[in-house]
């Protein structure tokens, strides 16, 4: 493996779904390119094998080097063989820090990787800053209502797990050629004591919300537990995943883990539906990066109409049993 861009190399572990870079991998690539030296270089690491569409959205970002895996064997992601090649990539390499998303992918590989190197990992961190000779990263404990800061052990390779929608996602404004270079295999696959031999779609109800594509939320405005069923009946015709508000949490209609906002998650699903939630700004800052939002309110004036892509004025009880009536026709 080359050595030409020296050591101390910021990495970034990125992830891709469809051909298309996800959001988090943009925001990881942002922050690295934020974080490294004037002397080293931003270096993605990219796993999979139909990927090369993917190399110029990376240079979007600032990436200057990116690591592609080679052949069959990686078209499938095998959490053992990864963290094997990225061991032997580290030994040789040594980058000054590597960055993940804080998904079922990157915790998977990152904790692995800190135990497998003596590194230093810190997880789902919202800001990360340059303190003396390493980093400060602030992350939320206490179900998100204290925030604590965290400087990784010197001497140790820092790894992190950045929390989506969390980081600023920045267009890089140079242009220079990136470098582009096959990661040779060096991995015995016979050995490896874990075969991926297929997967199976998760249940949207289990799934979780930082990681949905798309999301129904509701608040106070459905009325009851009664009214939360109509939103249970949509997402399960949609295969959403079911999210809600503060209050509606409080109301005890919906767990902790699936509230949106900031004493909850921040969510980044293609589309999301806001029904019967008024828009507050507790709310609103946890849903500001997804990419299309539909509200249902029976007040016109709800703040949620504002930052609402498409919005339905009217009462929810009437609105949503006809709405999952024509989801089933459609459905069928």
């Amino acid at each position: 493996m080359s050595k030409k861009m020296g050591k101390g190399d910021l990495w970034v572990v990125v992830e891709h779904r469809d051909s298309e870079l996800l959001d988090i991998s943009k925001e990881l690539c942002s922050q690295g390119r934020r974080m490294k030296k004037s002397s080293s270089a931003l270096v993605a690491i990219l796993f999979g094998n139909e990927k090369n569409g993917l190399v110029n959205d990376l240079a979007r970002y600032g990436v200057e080097k990116v690591y592609l895996t080679k052949g069959e064997e990686w078209k499938s992601f095998n959490p053992e063989a990864s963290v094997t090649l990225l061991s032997k990539m580290i030994f040789e390499e040594s980058p000054s820090a590597i960055l993940f998303g804080s998904s079922s992918f990157g915790n998977s590989l990152a904790s692995q990787l800190a135990i497998r190197n003596r590194g230093a990992l810190v997880t789902d961190c919202i800001d990360l800053k340059e303190y003396r000779e390493s980093w400060v990263a602030v992350k939320p404990i206490q179900r998100d209502k204290i925030n604590v800061k965290m400087v990784p052990a010197s001497g140790m390779l820092p790894l992190f797990t950045l929390k989506a929608g969390a980081f600023e996602i920045e267009e890089s404004t140079l242009t220079k050629p990136i470098e582009v270079e096959e990661i040779p295999s060096q991995i015995s696959w016979e050995e490896m004591l874990t075969k991926v031999v297929g997967f199976i779609k998760a249940d949207p109800q289990s799934a979780s919300i930082e990681e949905a594509d798309l999301i129904i939320a509701g608040g106070k405005g459905v009325g009851d537990r009664e009214g939360f069923k109509f939103l249970e009946e949509m997402a399960d015709l949609l295969g959403a995943t079911l999210a809600g508000s503060r209050v509606a949490v409080d109301l005890g209609w919906i767990p902790y883990e699936r509230q949106i906002g900031l004493t909850g998650k921040k969510v980044t699903p293609r589309l999301l539906f806001a029904i019967g939630i008024s828009g507050a700004f507790e709310f609103t800052i946890g849903i500001k990066e997804s990419k299309f939002i539909v509200a249902l309110n029976k007040d016109p004036n709800a703040p949620i109409f504002k930052i609402a892509d498409a919005g339905i004025v009217g009462d929810l009880r009437e609105i949503l049993p006809r709405l999952n009536e024509g989801l089933r026709g459609i459905m069928r």
